[in-house]
C-alpha cells in the first residue's frame, strides 16, 4: 500500500465522518412576514408539504436569527373562535302550476278553490283557460306562511329525456302584481343505472316578510315537465358564512398504459375497456376533497376513481358512480367534488367510459381547509420555516408547546409567509456552526488510523524483505 492508497482510505474516512457533521436543517423555505409580538399565527399552504420527508409536516421547524428551534404547532382555526357546524332546515313549500293570463285576485286563492287534484295531477282554473301540469307555464310558490329567511330553493321532478335540463327565472313579489327578479339557474337531473345525480338547487337569499309569492318561470323543458317538490333551505350556524374556504389546486395526468379498468384485479370478472388516466401529486397534503375538470368535454356516464400512497400498491377505489359535464344554455355543469376524507396519497388513476377515450387529458381538483401555524416567537427575528433533517426533533412538539403556553389564551398576532428561492428539488443541505471538540475528536481519529496504516505498510515491507531472503 502506497502513499497514495493511505490518502485515499483516509480521504474516505473524512468523508463518512463529515456527513455527521452536515446540516441539522435544511436551507430557509419560508419566512414569516410582519410578525410582531410573541404569539404569532401565519397561514399555511397545500405546497409546503411538498417540502416535508414523512409527508405530515412533523419534520418542519421554525428557526430565529440564531438557529434556535421555535416552540410551534398546528390548528385548524374557523375565525372568530367559532366552531359550531352548518345546519340545513328545509320547508316543504305549496306550489301552483298557472296559466299566463291567471288575474292576481286569482292566484290568491289558489291554494283554497282554484285547484284540484284528478288522477294525481293538479290542475289550476284562471280567468280563462284551463292549465294542467303537462305544460306548465310558470309555477306559484308560496312563501307567506314563512318565519325564517331563506338560502336557497330545492326543486325536484319526474326525470324524461325532454327535461334533464332546466333553464329557470325566479321572481318575488308582495302584491301579485309587481314582480321583483331574483336571477336565472340551470338545473339537471341525470338518471343512469337506477343512480340519480341532481344539481338542483336555487341560491338565492330572501329574507323573512320581505315576499309573500315567488314565480318559478320554465325558460327551457318545460315540455312535460312535472313538478314533484319545492322546498325552502335555510343554513342555521355561527359559521354558516364565516367557515374558511378550501383552498384548490389541479393536478394534471397522462393517459394510463393499461385502458382496462382495475376494479376487478383478482376475480374472474373479465376485463372490459375503459378510458383511463394516472395522476401524480408532487405533495401529500391532506386533501378533503377531489373533483375531475373535463374541460369543455360533455360527459354523463360512469366513473371510478382510485387512489395509493405508492407505486407497489395495490389501487384503493375512492369513488365509484356517475360523472356529468354538461353545458346546459351558456353554462358549464359539473358533477360535485367527491369527499376523500384527508386522503394523502400520491398516485391517483381514473376510469371513465370508453366514449372518453378521445378526450383531452382531464385534470383533477384537490381542495383543503388550510391549517394556521401557531409561533411562539423569541426576539430575535426574522423567524424561518426549515425542515429538519432529525426524525427526532419534534416528537413531542405539542406537549412541549402546551405546557410553555400553560393556562394562557392568548391573543395571535397574524403574519403572512413569504416563500424563499429554494424548490423541493433544488434543497441542499447547509452547514451547521462547527462543533470543534466533535472536529477534534475525529481529526484525532483519523490521524490514528493513518498511524496505524502507516505502521501496516512498514510491518508488511519488512515481512516482504523477509520472505525474499540474502
Amino acid at each position: 500500500m502506497n502513499k497514495h492508497n493511505i490518502f485515499i482510505v483516509a480521504l474516505f474516512f473524512f468523508l463518512a465522518t463529515s456527513r455527521a457533521f452536515s446540516a441539522q436543517y435544511s436551507p430557509p423555505l419560508y419566512q414569516v412576514e410582519k410578525a410582531q409580538g410573541t404569539y404569532i399565527q401565519v397561514p399555511i399552504t397545500h405546497d409546503i408539504y411538498s417540502y416535508s420527508k414523512g409527508g405530515d409536516l412533523r419534520d418542519l421547524v421554525v428557526l430565529d436569527a440564531d438557529q434556535n428551534a421555535l416552540p410551534h404547532r398546528f390548528v385548524s382555526v374557523i375565525p372568530n373562535g367559532q366552531k359550531s357546524e352548518n345546519k340545513i332546515s328545509t320547508n316543504t313549500l305549496n306550489f301552483f302550476p298557472v296559466a299566463i293570463d291567471a288575474a292576481p285576485e286569482t292566484l290568491r286563492n289558489l291554494h283554497t278553490r282554484q285547484t284540484s287534484v284528478q288522477d294525481g295531477k293538479v290542475q289550476t282554473i284562471t280567468s280563462d283557460s284551463t292549465l294542467d301540469n303537462k305544460t306548465p307555464e310558470f309555477y306559484v310558490i308560496d312563501i307567506s306562511k314563512l318565519d325564517h329567511d331563506i338560502d336557497s330553493l330545492s326543486i325536484d321532478w319526474d326525470v324524461n329525456a325532454e327535461n334533464q335540463y332546466l333553464e329557470v327565472e325566479l321572481e318575488a313579489t308582495r302584491n301579485l302584481k309587481d314582480w321583483v327578479s331574483l336571477g336565472h339557474a340551470s338545473l339537471m337531473q341525470v338518471t343512469h343505472q337506477d343512480q340519480v345525480l341532481k344539481h338542483n338547487h336555487i341560491v338565492a337569499k330572501i329574507y323573512r316578510n320581505d315576499f309573500e309569492f315567488l314565480r318559478l318561470k320554465i325558460l327551457r323543458g318545460a315540455e312535460k315537465l312535472n313538478i314533484s317538490n319545492i322546498s325552502a333551505e335555510q343554513i342555521t350556524g355561527a359559521t354558516a358564512e364565516k367557515k374558511r374556504p378550501l383552498e384548490a389546486w389541479s393536478v394534471s395526468g397522462k393517459v394510463a398504459k393499461d385502458q382496462s379498468s382495475i376494479y376487478f384485479p383478482n376475480s374472474r370478472t373479465k376485463a372490459y375497456p375503459v378510458a383511463a388516466w394516472e395522476f401524480s401529486r408532487n405533495e401529500s397534503t391532506p386533501a378533503a376533497t377531489v373533483g375531475i375538470d373535463l374541460g369543455k368535454n360533455i360527459y354523463g356516464d360512469s366513473a371510478k376513481i382510485f387512489s395509493r400512497s405508492n407505486e407497489d400498491q395495490n389501487w384503493n377505489l375512492q369513488y365509484q358512480g356517475i360523472l356529468f359535464n354538461v353545458l346546459v344554455g351558456d353554462q358549464w355543469q359539473k358533477s360535485d367534488a367527491i369527499s376523500i376524507n384527508d386522503n394523502h396519497d400520491k398516485f391517483w388513476r381514473l376510469e371513465l367510459s370508453p366514449s372518453a377515450a378521445n378526450y383531452s387529458v382531464p385534470n383533477l381538483v384537490f381542495a383543503w381547509e388550510p391549517i394556521q401555524l401557531q409561533i411562539i416567537a423569541s426576539n430575535k427575528p426574522p423567524f424561518v420555516l426549515a425542515m429538519s433533517n432529525n426524525k427526532s426533533d419534534n416528537g413531542n412538539r405539542e406537549q412541549i408547546f402546551s405546557h410553555i403556553l400553560g393556562e394562557n389564551s392568548p391573543e395571535w398576532a397574524e403574519a403572512n409567509l413569504t416563500r424563499l428561492d429554494n424548490t423541493p428539488e433544488s434543497l441542499v443541505q447547509a452547514a451547521t456552526p462547527t462543533d470543534w471538540k466533535k472536529w477534534l475528536f475525529w481529526i484525532a481519529l483519523l490521524l490514528a488510523v493513518a498511524v496505524l496504516l502507516l505502521f501496516s505498510v512498514r510491518l508488511f515491507k519488512q515481512l516482504k524483505a523477509s520472505d525474499a531472503g540474502p
